[in-house]
This record gives C-alpha cells, structure tokens and sequence, in this order.
C-alpha cells in the first residue's frame, strides 16, 4: 500500500473526511504540510471536497520567512489550490512557540468561520505524536495529555498521524515534490526542539529503536482509557454536584473522598472545564494542590489557572470564579424611611408590600427568598446593610438571641459568601437574614393585624431598569 492509499484508508476509517467536506489545510511549506496538501488534494475529485490553504508568515526568520511565503504562492497555483495568506510580527514573548501556535490556530478558525468551513486539517505526524505525550507526561496532564493528538478533535483533523517523519519525505520525494526546511526546528531553545532533537533521538538509540512506534500505539490505549474515565466521571459529576445562580459548582467532599483519587482527578477537570470552557489547562499540579486541601482542618482555598478557586468549607468543595470572592463594601447601607414597593441594593432588586392577611397557609415556606413578618412589631427608617460585628438576633423558633456568626457557623454558610447576605433590619434590630431567617420577635401571630411581604431578587446590573441603573451608580 503506498502512501497515498494508506492516508486515503486512515482517513475514511477514523471518519475525517466525508463527501462535500470543506477543509482549511494549515500550509507553512514544510514537508509535513506539504504532503498533508498533496494527499488532500488528490482526493479532492473523488470525494467532492473542498479545500483551502492558509499560510500564517510570523516574519521570524527575515528572508527565509519571504521564500517560505512564495514557494507556499507557487505551490497552490500551480496545482490550482485557493490560497489565503496573513503576515504577522509578533512581538517578544517569554513564551514564543505557544503564543504563536495560538495567533496560528485563532487565525485558522477566523478563515474557517469566515469560508464556513467545516473542518481545519493540519499536518502532525508520529514523531509529533511522541512529543507531544512526552511534552505532557513531563507537566502532569494525565490521561487527558497521554492520549496525545486524537485524529479528530472538534472541528480539527490530523490525517498524518499514523505516519512517520521518514514516510512523508519518501513519499515526497517520490513525487518529485519539493518543500521548505524551517532551520529554527534545530535550534534547541524550545522545550519541544529538545524533545524532538535529544531526548527522543538517546531513547530510540539506546532504549528502544522502535520508541516512536510503541509511543503511537501506546497513545491509543491513552485515548480509550481517558474515554471510559470520562463517561464514568459524567455520571458521578451529576450525582455529586450542584450548579448555584451565581456560577459557583458545590461538589458534595463525603462522595468525593469515597472516590478513587484517578476519578477525583476528571471531576474536578470537569468542574474546571466548565467554569471556563476548556479542560485544556488543568493539570496534575491543580489536582494535586486540591487534594492537600480535602482532609485539611477548617476553610482552605487553591487558585487554578484561568481565575478559578477551588475552596474547601464544611461538607462541600466548591469551584467558582475569582471576581465571586472579591469583598462587598460591608459599609455599604440604604435607609428606607417608609414603605416602598420596588428598589434596588447592591444587585438585588427588593419589594415591599402592605397585606391585611396571608395569601396562603404555607407562606413560610413559599420561598426562601420572600418573608412575612408583622409589620406593627417593625418601625421605619428600615435599613439594608451587610453584617456588623457584635449583630445578634433570635432565629424564628427560637427563643434566645444569637450572633450572627454562630448562626452562619451552624447554617454553613461559607466564609467567603457570609459579607455577601443582605441583613434588614430596623433601627433596634435585625428583622430578617435575607434569604435564610427570619428574627422571631416580629414573625406572624394570630394578633397580627398588618403583614408586611419583602422579597428580595438578585438581578445582574445589565437586567435593571435605566433608572435603577443610574441608582446604582
């Protein structure tokens, strides 16, 4: 079987092209890129597809960089290719090779949306493969990094990957097909280069000579097991797991620490992943740095990449974005001289409202967001504000006055989220802890003659009225 029937078999195998497939080839001129365009391009006919190069020039290797760009121009013209080319400067970076891999990539998608193109094609092969798992092993990703380059992730394909380095120059050179060498790839001032030029030449020299190949294959039993891994941690996830309206993912500690660690390692990559909308960097290190905190004593926080906090309080570990945690001005009040129907605090929308009786038997537990309290036992002005030190009250049921902090200790109320409870309250005492108790002393008896409603609604500061929003400003 000769090259081309062999990519042509691949490709149909793994399902990474169909008839009618509109494909972006990522086309540096390289041999790898060159022959993943050749290949493309002779199945073209046979499968009614379409293709599209696109060439990204970093303008990194000054005159090389110009050549590259025309000997990409007359290629595809000669062989009747569409052709789209962007020119970039990139500006110094720390981290150069990733940072332009992601200008390419983000490049790539913008001409796929733009030709509404299906698929984007780009030329990794075996060795690539082998780099890629060493690259990850070494920075702890997991089975999510050991099952390597997949031939199909998303909208991108990697139709090379059962070939190796020496498969391609044959095949090229067979054709008589010419390519541009990128003299960089030999320097070893990048991480991957290293991998590439030392490492993996000293394992197949003195280890094993057939390493690329066992890493290949080795990659698939990766891939298989990260897939069982994460179907299994799907359906935990949903059992142990609760999503809050402001974006914070409560996972239940007693089921996690009944897990297996590897288990525990995918649910919080999931919880991660859909915080931010991608898994892509949470790594061994993040997992770890989470499990120190598990059997720990007290309220402990981790921070993760992408501004996301794991916290780890009472029964739960939870996992939300960094701004949740940023501290409200305690400070903060609003005095309501008399009763009024609608206002805003803060971004909570609150109402008030005048009843002569209760709309209906069950009203304590219509929600916890609305109270009934007597309304003759309150006096205006009534205030809005945030916890104070030394804040006591008596606990509908209760007879005793508490603190505040005791209460929120034995409720469980997170630390990080006790600032954030409205406390209403009138000039002699708290009426009510929004949204978790009402103060005994001015709950409903079969005296009341005059109800007062309240209920608070937590609104985000786009979903207000103009003129609440001049309010709140």
């Amino acid at each position: 079987m000769n090259f081309t029937e062999k990519f042509e078999k691949y490709v149909l195998e793994k399902k990474l092209i169909s008839p009618g497939d509109k494909i972006l080839i990522g086309f540096s001129g390289g041999a790898d890129s060159t022959a993943l365009l050749t290949a493309l391009n002779s199945l073209r006919a046979k499968y009614k597809i379409s293709i599209l190069a696109a060439h990204l020039n970093y303008n990194l290797r000054g005159e090389d960089s110009i050549r590259d760009e025309e000997f990409v121009k007359n290629f595809c013209f000669s062989r009747n290719i569409s052709l789209v080319i962007k020119s970039v400067t990139l500006d110094s970076h720390s981290d150069l090779e990733n940072h332009a891999r992601e200008i390419r990539f983000n490049y790539f998608h913008e001409v796929a949306k733009l030709y509404k193109i299906n698929k984007i094609a780009v030329g990794h092969n075996k060795q690539d493969q082998a780099e890629t798992i060493i690259f990850r092993l070494f920075r702890g990703s997991g089975y999510t990094g050991l099952k390597g380059i997949l031939p199909i992730d998303g909208t991108l394909i990697h139709p090379l990957l059962i070939f190796s380095r020496e498969e391609i120059v044959k095949f090229l050179e067979s054709q008589d097909i010419s390519w541009r060498e990128d003299i960089s790839n030999q320097e070893n001032t990048y991480t991957r280069n290293k991998i590439r030029n030392q490492l993996i030449p000293w394992i197949s020299e003195n280890l094993n000579p057939n390493f690329i190949d066992k890493l290949s294959a080795s990659a698939n039993i990766f891939a298989e097991t990260d897939e069982i891994l994460s179907e299994l941690s799907h359906r935990k996830y949903k059992q142990i797991t609760k999503k809050t309206p402001d974006e914070t993912i409560v996972l239940s500690l007693k089921k996690l620490i009944s897990m297996k660690s590897t288990l525990r390692f995918y649910l919080f990559k999931q919880a991660f992943a859909e915080l931010t909308g991608s898994e892509k960097n949470f790594y061994q290190n993040n997992y770890e740095e989470i499990e120190s905190i598990l059997h720990s004593e007290g309220s402990k926080q981790v921070m993760l990449p992408e501004n996301i906090v794991a916290i780890k309080e009472y029964d739960f570990l939870r996992f939300c974005k960094k701004e949740l945690l940023t501290n409200v001005d305690v400070n903060n009040l609003k005095t309501i001289n008399s009763l009024r129907h609608r206002f805003t605090f803060e971004n909570y929308r609150i109402s008030m409202k005048q009843l002569k009786k209760l709309p209906t038997k069950r009203y304590l537990f219509e929600d916890k967001n609305t109270v009934y309290l007597d309304l003759d036992k309150t006096t205006f002005p009534m205030i809005i504000r945030h916890r104070q030190p030394g804040d006591r009250f008596t606990p509908y049921g209760m007879k005793n006055r508490k603190k505040l902090k005791d209460f929120f200790i034995d409720e469980k109320v997170p630390k990080f989220e006790r600032d954030k409870v409205l406390i209403i309250c009138d000039e002699d005492k708290i009426l009510w802890v929004a949204g978790m108790r009402l103060d005994n002393n001015v709950a409903i008896s079969d005296k009341t003659k005059n109800i007062l409603k309240i209920k608070i609604e937590k609104v985000s500061n786009k979903s207000l009225r103009p003129a609440e929003r001049i309010k709140q400003i």
